[in-house]
């Protein structure tokens, strides 16, 4: 973990800087947005989300589809209540919730630190400290949240603990009951056990990794990714749909695949030899998201963190995902001649939402290697 004082040096931030007269860091809405974008370009799943900048704590959006009925009538039994309006009520709601936090800045730190820098270079490279710290924390919020106790019971000061994350969103989608039910289209995320194989009624013929061999002749293969894109509703799929898709998942799945497809005798496994990626499956691009958790357990909607060694591994559309940011972001120093120490408390508001759960193909209790 890095100190204070290290992250400063980072700054050149030249000895005797007075930070007392730095009574506040106000940010305009051009450098609110570049925060922003220190934000995204740190979490490796919110690249692939639909980044919603909101000037409001509550913004509602529209959503994918019009419900069901037909668009086309015989013109003989064509009348009002044919009349398309649906649609109209299909709005996700995006609410933020606050988050907060401080760091503290102590004289003894700057005391043998050297370099210059202007106040804007200060402000921007303080900037760039936070967000890579506050992106890696908003995609595990965003991904893990959960309010109630299952599958986690994050404590009040957790923040966690204070929305629904896409992860619970997806498995919690498919009923028409559920809050996460998407009336504007049919059915909620096909959601698959790894975990599960070879009995009747399960989706895979082999439990266990992304990638797996039979150990029976005639020792066929058994690619997950193949049968989430078979299990992805076909109206997504049409149109070059694959080419707007991504799989997302932590980097020891990506590298379980790699290692299947080297242990074969082909071509493509000669060249998974060269490494450096980016990988692809079927010319769907495999996202590497290293903050997607490994040590899941195997409870009901398994999901318990730190209850077993099992992961995640989801196939959606491109800015299916959407995060909503607020622009107004707070950054205001206090000096505590106390502590001879300045602290700098920083704020910023954001919800997640998923756009067409229906578009999911989700597969949780994966195994992989360590």
């Amino acid at each position: 973990m890095k100190s204070t004082k290290d992250l400063l040096e980072k700054l050149k931030l030249k000895k005797g800087f007075n930070l007392i007269s730095i009574p506040g860091i106000s940010l305009t809405e051009e450098e609110a947005d570049r925060f922003l974008d220190y934000v995204v370009d740190e979490s490796a799943m919110k690249k692939y989300a639909r980044v919603v900048r909101m000037t409001l704590p509550q913004k509602n959006i529209r959503a994918v589809g019009f419900g069901s009925g037909r668009f086309l009538y015989p013109a003989d039994n064509f009348d009002e209540s044919k009349y398309k309006k649906q649609w109209t009520q299909n709005k996700i709601q995006l609410q933020t919730i606050k988050a907060r936090g401080c760091l503290a800045i102590y004289d003894d730190d700057l005391e043998d630190i050297r370099g210059v820098t202007s106040e804007d270079q200060w402000k921007n490279g303080l900037m760039k400290i936070i967000a890579k710290k506050m992106g890696n924390e908003l995609e595990q919020v965003a991904y893990m949240g959960n309010t109630g106790t299952t599958p986690n019971n994050f404590g009040s000061d957790d923040l966690r603990g204070q929305l629904m994350g896409w992860r619970y969103q997806i498995n919690n989608s498919a009923l028409s009951t559920d809050t996460y039910y998407n009336n504007a289209v049919p059915g909620g995320a096909k959601v698959m056990n790894a975990c599960e194989g070879g009995d009747s009624g399960n989706e895979f013929d082999l439990a266990g990794k992304i990638a797996e061999r039979d150990t029976a002749a005639p020792y066929n293969w058994e690619f997950k990714y193949h049968l989430m894109i078979k299990n992805m509703p076909s109206i997504y799929k049409a149109n070059s749909g694959l080419k707007k898709m991504v799989f997302m998942n932590n980097d020891l799945v990506t590298m379980d695949y790699v290692t299947a497809v080297q242990a074969r005798a082909t071509n493509l496994g000669d060249k998974m030899f060269s490494g450096g990626g980016p990988f692809d499956y079927f010319g769907v691009p495999i996202a590497d998201c290293s903050l997607m958790p490994t040590n899941l357990g195997t409870a009901t909607t398994y999901g318990t963190l730190g209850g077993g060694s099992y992961t995640d591994c989801i196939l959606t559309p491109k800015e299916n995902l959407i995060i909503g940011i607020q622009r107004e972001i707070k950054m205001e120093t206090q000096r505590v001649a106390a502590d001879e120490a300045t602290y700098l408390f920083y704020s910023i508001r954001f919800d997640v939402k998923i756009e067409n759960t229906n578009a999911v193909v989700f597969v949780r209790c994966l195994t992989h290697a360590c």
